[in-house]
């Protein structure tokens, strides 16, 4: 007891505006239950003021709503705890040293707050901002500015921290320009990555959720960001290229197809004769024209060439589907039916084949 009042009696003599223990004793009480109220109840508090939040801006928009939700929740939340210990600060101390501590304490908390949410919201769900249209070329365009916006946001935290322990926007800038060349040199790949971004962005070579194969590798665009593409190969792994590489390379993208060719040869035995051959090219085209994803304008059927070891059959036509797995499961029933085809009439497929006769050792000594 006796230590307790010694520190009301330091409180007093320190803190401007303080008649007696009496008076810093009551403060300290409301301080100290103003703080656990708030902390205690944040989580509620937070909620509370999403919900009118959602009713007043974003009534008739359930996924803004799911958005801002997400997004502001935790952020208010831990925003409360430090306005409990700002308020709870400025009950004890209004003036003086303490209070200008709790005050920057409180503008450094109100900076993460609004640079957390804004992030935050730049990350929600892609329906809030594309609202109906979700066509990849809008979704890439978003993904690929709301990266740019995100890093923005970054930036202004960062210069209004420095600005408040009196470091000022113009001093940065400064000294950046004593240094600009060195800077800019070191920015160089940095910045033709973000040109490239945008040129990417704007032409359209590829788009998010697209399948593109460069260099030999095929995957799906997941993210186009300010730096680098992101690919994800039909192997599981992630691949990650510099935006200038797919600025500048040879790209084939394979879901600007609006059909697939199905190419193929059959080579059948010399022994079929020209009826059964004739005949057979008929009944595998029926076959083909019979599945339903298979474009009927133009499917050829035709004995080509007379190989070395067989009869040559070339096949060709489209299909409908552009999607690989569709595609190999059209090609899968096509080459079962022709197979079960071939078993059933007769038709015997050829392959590569050598003969070789060995001379009579005892003929080749005489």
């Amino acid at each position: 007891m006796k230590v307790f009042n010694t520190i009301l009696t330091k409180l007093v003599a320190s803190i401007e505006g303080i008649e007696n223990e009496q008076d810093m004793l009551i403060r300290l009480i409301i301080a100290v239950a103003v703080l656990v109220v708030l902390i205690v109840f944040r989580k509620q508090i937070s909620k509370f003021i999403v919900m009118l939040l959602n009713k007043s801006i974003a009534r008739k928009r359930p996924n803004a709503q799911k958005a801002l939700r997400e997004s502001l929740t935790r952020p208010l939340s831990v925003f409360i705890s430090i306005l409990a210990l700002f308020i709870s600060t400025e009950i004890i101390a209004p003036t003086g040293e303490i209070r200008n501590a709790a005050l920057l304490v409180c503008k450094l908390g109100l900076i993460l707050f609004l640079s957390w949410f804004g992030v935050n919201l730049i990350n929600s769900d892609f329906s809030f901002f594309l609202k109906d249209d979700t066509s990849k070329s809008r979704k890439t365009a978003v993904k690929f500015i709301s990266n740019i916006l995100k890093v923005t946001i970054v930036i202004i935290a960062l210069l209004l921290v420095l600005e408040q322990f009196g470091i000022s926007a113009s001093k940065i800038f400064a000294a950046l320009g004593i240094g600009g060349v060195a800077v800019a040199f070191a920015c160089k790949d940095a910045v033709e990555n973000m040109l490239s971004g945008f040129i990417i962005i704007f032409n359209k070579p590829f788009e998010v959720d697209d399948c593109i194969e460069l260099e030999g590798t095929v995957g799906t665009v997941e993210d186009i960001t300010i730096r680098t593409t992101k690919l994800r190969a039909v192997d599981g792994s992630q691949k990650i290229y510099p935006n200038t590489v797919m600025a500048n390379a040879a790209i084939t993208n394979w879901s600007k197809m609006n059909k697939r060719a199905f190419s193929e040869k059959l080579t059948i035995n010399y022994s079929h004769s020209s009826d059964e051959v004739e005949k057979f090219c008929g009944d595998i085209k029926a076959i083909i024209l019979s599945n339903e994803n298979v474009i009927s304008d133009d499917v050829r059927v035709n004995f080509t060439e007379y190989g070395a070891h067989s009869l040559d059959i070339e096949l060709f036509f489209y299909v409908k589907t552009v999607k690989i797995s569709e595609y190999l499961k059209v090609k899968n029933d096509i080459n079962i039916a022709i197979k079960q085809y071939a078993q059933d009439s007769g038709m015997d497929f050829a392959f590569e084949s050598k003969t070789i006769y060995f001379a009579d050792e005892l003929q080749i000594k005489k």
